[in-house]
């Protein structure tokens, strides 16, 4: 805002300066043309001046330089500027010590123009280290926080290797405690055979007892049954190890009516039950010594399904971890990945701002060491030569262009 101001200001004195000006040389002219008519009391006529010699190819070349400069200025109408242009050679092409004081304001208005493209070049220079100043910052937090997201992305990596191996781990113990798990049942197994097979048999002889027996020895089993129940009691008779002549006596004894039985067959059925009762004693006893052996085999088959089931349930647990682990692990690359890009934008405009302000000081130096070190150099324009030290009783030396020495 201040350097549109001053670029207004600048710009709003130039025109009236202009306008003076011109004001000025238009209000000089009706004397002049005054002061060429005859009659009484007119004055003479002014001889014509000398001819003005033209400035030297140095001069031209300061004078197109500022020129140029006037003509690019965006900040002045196009008939100003042509015409401050074309001022140049009458103003500052002359020697300050043969400037007339129009000329000294044509060289202020051009001044004017100057100082304003110099101090937009200098607004340019100053927005553009501003903007770098900003690019940079921004890039120093995207810096930052691609550091910080990388250092977290490293941190959730060991997290994630962690639950690979634990998630291993706990895969190993869960096969090793299915392994041990089958074993101690294989080995129930085997311990319980021997007491299922004698349970088994101890059932049959039972029931055998209960439902084929008992109905016979009471003559309560139906005719159409009997033969084959005395079958089953035989088959039980040998799995038994009854004696041979008890096992030929059964038939006989158990297929006579209740009725026709006499002494020997009431023998007989007292020596099958005693066998029974016999068998299911020793059954029994089998089964209540291998009762021990049962329950320790059974709470090793318990021990081993719990282990197993903790496995289990640790190895889900693991497998779990490894997942969220891994699911945090992708949302850091995720993040890292448009952090960095964002980073490599802002490095990229940091670059663009870096140009932009290179770019603005080259054009400040290019317009201070052009077109107003030509204006300068022009402002100070002389003939005169300086004196030469021992030289004040010499005859003064001719005028010589300052300018043509220098170019020469």
């Amino acid at each position: 805002n201040d350097m549109a101001q001053r670029l207004a200001h600048n710009r709003q004195g130039l025109e009236g300066e202009v306008a003076v000006c011109t004001m000025s040389f238009a209000m000089k002219r009706p004397a002049a043309s005054m002061s060429k008519r005859g009659g009484a009391g007119e004055e003479p006529a002014l001889k014509k001046p000398a001819a003005a010699s033209a400035p030297s190819g140095h001069v031209n070349e300061l004078c197109d330089k500022v020129s140029h400069a006037i003509l690019e200025s965006p900040e002045y109408p196009s008939d100003v500027k042509q015409m401050l242009a074309n001022s140049l050679t009458g103003s500052l092409a002359v020697p300050k010590e043969k400037r007339h004081a129009f000329q000294d304001s044509v060289i202020e208005m051009i001044s004017n123009v100057l100082d304003s493209l110099a101090a937009a070049a200098q607004f340019k220079l100053d927005e553009a280290e501003k903007g770098l100043g900003a690019t940079s910052e921004d890039y120093d937090k995207h810096q930052n926080a691609v550091e910080v997201i990388a250092s977290t992305l490293a941190e959730r990596t060991k997290v994630v290797d962690a639950a690979k191996n634990e998630h291993d781990e706990s895969t190993l113990a869960r096969v090793a405690a299915k392994e041990a798990f089958v074993l101690v049942e294989q080995a129930q197994t085997r311990a319980n055979a021997g007491l299922v097979v004698t349970e088994d048999k101890k059932q049959r002889l039972e029931s055998g007892m209960e439902t084929i027996y008992g109905p016979l020895k009471c003559g309560t089993l139906p005719a159409a049954e009997v033969q084959d129940g005395i079958k089953k009691i035989e088959q039980l008779g040998k799995e038994s190890g009854f004696d041979v002549s008890l096992l030929l006596a059964i038939p006989t004894a158990l297929s006579k009516p209740l009725s026709n039985r006499g002494s020997f067959d009431s023998m007989v059925m007292s020596q099958i039950e005693d066998e029974f009762q016999r068998c299911l004693a020793k059954f029994a006893d089998e089964l209540a010594n291998g009762e021990p052996g049962k329950k320790e085999h059974a709470a090793k088959v318990e021990a081993a399904s719990r282990e197993h089931a903790e496995a289990l349930a640790a190895e889900e647990a693991a497998k779990a971890a490894k997942e969220a682990a891994r699911t945090a692990q992708k949302d850091a690359e995720t993040q890292q990945e448009a952090l960095v890009k964002a980073q490599q934008k802002s490095a990229s405009d940091m670059r663009t701002a870096s140009a932009g302000v290179n770019a603005a000081k080259t054009r400040l130096k290019e317009f201070n060491e052009g077109p107003l070190a030509a204006f300068k150099e022009l402002i100070e324009f002389t003939e005169i030569l300086p004196p030469v030290p021992g030289s004040e009783e010499q005859e003064p030396a001719p005028a010589v262009d300052t300018a043509d020495a220098s170019s020469a």
